[in-house]
């Protein structure tokens, strides 16, 4: 027997369920306006305590102001202390820099260099053609000073940036250098200056290893990244390699749109780049297209492989094109953009984290590898300072046998006596893979 409810009742009803709705609004509302309220609070308090010092400064400083420099230090302070290492500030200057360096020209002196154990800067590689080259400085040579100014009295990266500038300017070198003869070695200091100039930024070599097998390393993605290695391709494929070996150990990343157009050629019509903001929402930035090499593949990696180039290994893990060899990578996912502000200076931000085809970030846990081999110390010294060859390099040699198991007919198989294992000479474009240390100027 169904009951009726009463005009008055229903209407009781209503208002306690408006009253509920408009009690949740209001709660949620409030919550937000709070939330609002303290960070506007929060702000005023910054601007506060940012006026007072001004004020102070200005009536009791004894020095002169510049205010470019003072308003360049305030921005980098913010940016500092937002506690990111993706976080930076550039100034205009800096901005400037920064947009020439993505160029496939760059603008310096032209060698790779990392930090020696005395903290000054060793040169291991002098680009062809370089005003380095030019200058005559050689591998091996120990860079002191710059322009008189020691470089353990300065940090690493701000020596490294000195070697910047711009074109027709100059830079005095204070170098060690040893040389052998007669079975003695004897160590000069001498002063070397170089004229900066444009050179061509090369991240790409190839050879032919193991009798039949492509190698290519990759040292950072930048815009002349992609015809350096379809050049290298182009010049494997014709040796009608049976596989390829990608190295990207100490590869400091660079960019991802880059790297994208590099991965393109591995991979069928797929997500390459996709990152998830902070709210979650997954982007996909870059796909690639239809068509891809048709060759098994063994991509060599480390802790030192970094940003973009963790990106490219976990695409080839993940769509099964080929295997990683070698030891987690860095784990550093974070999409960072580099952001104009109205004075020419420009702001770099973490605005998501890169995700992988199932979703997750690798950021903060690096990508793990299909076959883990490890190297001795003297061995990553030989590598970091492009001493270690083919034959001699465990990951190198694991990664040809990962081929192998791919079904690459290879020539030269590691640990057999399947003939002498002479290493091709053919090199699309010079420079092996530098460390997240080594800098290119």
């Amino acid at each position: 027997m169904s009951k009726k409810v009463s005009l008055g009742a229903a209407a009781a009803m209503s208002l306690v369920a408006a009253a509920i709705t408009v009690s949740l609004t209001y709660t949620f509302a409030m919550g937000r306006f709070n939330e609002k309220v303290a960070d506007v609070n929060e702000r005023q308090a910054m601007y506060t305590k940012l006026s007072e010092i001004d004020q102070k400064v200005r009536q009791d400083y004894i020095g002169k102001i510049g205010e470019t420099e003072l308003n360049d230090g305030i921005a980098a302070g913010y940016m500092a202390g937002l506690g990111d290492s993706g976080a930076k500030y550039l100034s205009a200057e800096k901005y400037k820099n920064y947009l020439s360096s993505t160029s496939k020209k760059a603008v310096g002196v032209g060698i790779r260099t990392i930090q020696d154990a005395d903290g000054n800067m060793e040169v291991i590689e002098v680009l062809p053609n370089s005003p380095a080259s030019k200058a005559g400085l050689q591998k091996g040579d120990v860079i002191l000073s710059l322009d008189g100014k020691e470089v353990i009295r300065l940090s690493y990266g701000e020596a490294v940036n000195k070697l910047d500038g711009t074109v027709g300017t100059t830079v005095k070198l204070g170098l060690l250098r040893k040389t052998t003869a007669d079975g003695k070695t004897t160590t000069n200091k001498m002063d070397v200056t170089v004229t900066r100039a444009e050179y061509q930024r090369v991240t790409v070599s190839s050879s032919v290893i193991n009798g039949n097998v492509g190698y290519i390393a990759i040292s950072e993605f930048q815009s002349s990244t992609k015809d350096q290695f379809v050049s290298a391709i182009n010049t494997l494929t014709e040796k009608k390699v049976a596989g390829l070996v990608i190295d990207l150990r100490n590869n400091s990343g660079g960019s991802e749109e880059v790297m994208a157009s590099v991965l393109d050629e591995f991979l069928p019509a797929v997500s390459l780049v996709s990152y998830a903001d902070r709210n979650g929402k997954i982007t996909v930035e870059y796909s690639s297209k239809s068509g891809e090499i048709n060759l098994p593949i063994s991509v060599v990696v480390g802790s030192s492989t970094y940003g973009a180039a963790e990106i490219f290994a976990a695409d080839i893990k993940d769509y099964k094109k080929g295997k990683l060899i070698g030891e987690k990578t860095a784990g550093h996912g974070t999409k960072e953009d580099m952001i104009p502000l109205s004075d020419g200076s420009a702001i770099q931000l973490s605005v998501g984290n890169y995700t992988r085809i199932d979703g997750k970030t690798f950021n903060g846990v690096g990508v793990d590898v299909d076959m883990a081999i490890e190297m001795t110390q003297e061995q990553k010294d030989l590598l970091l300072r492009r001493s270690l060859t083919t034959l001699e390099d465990p990951q190198i040699q694991a990664a040809v046998t990962a081929l192998v198991t791919q079904g690459a007919d290879v020539q030269q198989i590691p640990g057999t006596d399947s003939g002498n294992l002479e290493e091709g000479a053919s090199s699309a474009a010079s420079g092996v893979a530098s460390s997240s240390a080594a800098a290119s100027k």
